[in-house]
């Protein structure tokens, strides 16, 4: 008898790796929808918007002439507008070329009957498949604009740096991250509109 007590208590405790991967989902999803981490993501949010802002807002500035009694020297403006570009396409990196897996993910699902129910998971704000599909190579569109910003800013210097050609990719990832943005405003819009109208006349007919 003690030596079946004994071998009990002496055989190690293996975890069930199906389990174990479960509760970590499960604690994440906790984590994700609690109120620490959405007052974390509306902070970044804010400093990441601040800084677009306050860079952005410099290079306007100098470009206009408004900083030529700080800055006097020409050379000096020029490379004062290189660090603010270098920066803001850092800071549109991190949306452009970050959220390119999530991305992918979309387009993949866009495409597959599969998978329907994960896309409009991640894009509830219509049940239209086309608008999803719309709005989801529309932000692969702006990742590819915006690796080709990199790719200017990175490999060239501002003396060989065609200006053109930044203003295109500026002007292009610009365009299709609004028109994504705005479509989807739109769109959520539509439907908590249409969402209400049939939750009132729900009412009315209850009553």
């Amino acid at each position: 008898m003690n030596s079946i007590a004994h071998d009990n208590f002496a055989a190690p405790i293996v975890e069930d790796p199906t389990s174990v991967s479960r509760n970590r989902s499960n604690l994440f999803r906790q984590f994700s929808h609690s109120k620490c981490f959405k007052y974390t993501k509306i902070i970044l949010i804010i400093l990441y918007a601040l800084n677009i802002v306050g860079w952005g807002g410099m290079v306007f500035l100098i470009l206009v002439g408004a900083a030529n009694k700080t800055m006097p020297d020409e050379e000096t403006r020029k490379k004062w507008i290189e660090i603010d570009s270098q920066i803001l396409n850092a800071l549109f990196c991190v949306t452009g070329i970050g959220l390119i897996p999530w991305r992918v993910r979309d387009l993949y699902h866009a495409y597959s009957k599969r998978n329907f129910h994960k896309l409009r998971r991640h894009h509830p704000y219509t049940m239209s498949i086309t608008w999803i599909r719309i709005v989801v190579w529309t932000f692969i569109a702006n990742s590819i604009f915006q690796i080709g910003m990199a790719v200017c800013m990175w490999s060239m210097d501002m003396y060989t740096r065609p200006s053109w050609l930044v203003g295109i990719f500026v002007a292009l990832g610009c365009l299709t991250g609004a028109f994504a943005g705005l479509v989807k405003f739109i769109l959520r819009k539509r439907n908590e509109k249409q969402a209400k109208t049939e939750q009132d006349c729900i009412e009315i007919i209850d009553h």
